[in-house]
């Protein structure tokens, strides 16, 4: 059953024209969690509100969560995340006084080991980053299953555009899930010759694009390369708008 849910929208990301599937899924993914995130509900769950105490948010979620209109909820988020800081700033505080006692020395050494892993907020995970990337891994996973076991899903992959930089790696370095040796051979032979030719392809129409510039061949069509600069950003570094 879990394994049917997942599998519904891959069915549905392959088959659209994009230049990766995976970042088609996680935006929609990533959408899913900032609107749960700000629910009135888990403003106020406890158990959320103590799970803060181990996380934070990257500017990038911090930006998307600021653009949602419901100031109020990230308002009480972020004014618990300023407490939790403010505390800790002041149990470092405390414990840094000089103290020459054999106990603090352990106690002191215990803070600085804490201090040091943890390096005040800016070694802390990103709540959403967190929970995107688990869901993430478990459709990269299905995705395999579904290549190894489903035939119709199979030449749906072989028409695919393949994926951006970073989902492409984390397609190859799940295809270690195969048990099947010839199998994994088979796909990441396959999921290589995908992302080679599509690199070339985006490549071809990024040169035309920039052949537009030149004044020989302003009255050229645009081909397929007007959107080629976008698509091409997509495949380096993953979907960078709101649409892929």
């Amino acid at each position: 059953m879990k394994e049917e849910i997942f599998a519904i929208p891959l069915w549905d990301a392959f088959r659209k024209d994009t230049e990766c599937p995976l970042c088609a899924i996680q935006m929609d993914v990533e959408k899913r969690y900032i609107e749960s995130v700000l629910d009135g509900e888990t403003v106020m769950d406890g158990e959320f509100n103590n799970k803060l105490k181990n996380y934070t948010f990257c500017e990038k979620h911090f930006r998307k969560l600021f653009e949602y209109p419901d100031k109020l909820g990230l308002a009480l988020i972020v004014e618990k995340l300023l407490t939790y800081e403010m505390k800790y700033l002041e149990q470092i505080k405390r414990e840094s006084k000089p103290d020459c006692s054999f106990r603090f020395q352990i106690i002191r050494k215990a803070r600085d080991k804490m201090f040091h892993e943890r390096n005040l907020s800016t070694e802390k995970q990103c709540y959403l980053c967190k929970h995107i990337e688990e869901t993430m891994s478990v459709y990269t996973e299905t995705l395999i299953n579904l290549w190894e076991k489903n035939k119709e899903f199979r030449t749906l992959y072989e028409s695919s555009k393949g994926y951006c930089h970073r989902h492409f790696h984390s397609v190859i370095n799940l295809s270690n899930k195969l048990v099947d040796k010839l199998a994994k051979e088979k796909f990441l032979d396959l999921s290589f010759k995908i992302q080679q030719e599509n690199m070339r392809r985006l490549n071809e129409e990024l040169k035309w694009f920039i052949k537009k510039f030149d004044y020989r061949f302003a009255s050229e069509p645009w081909k397929t390369s007007k959107d080629s600069l976008s698509r091409s950003i997509i495949k380096i570094t993953g979907n960078f708008t709101d649409r892929v």
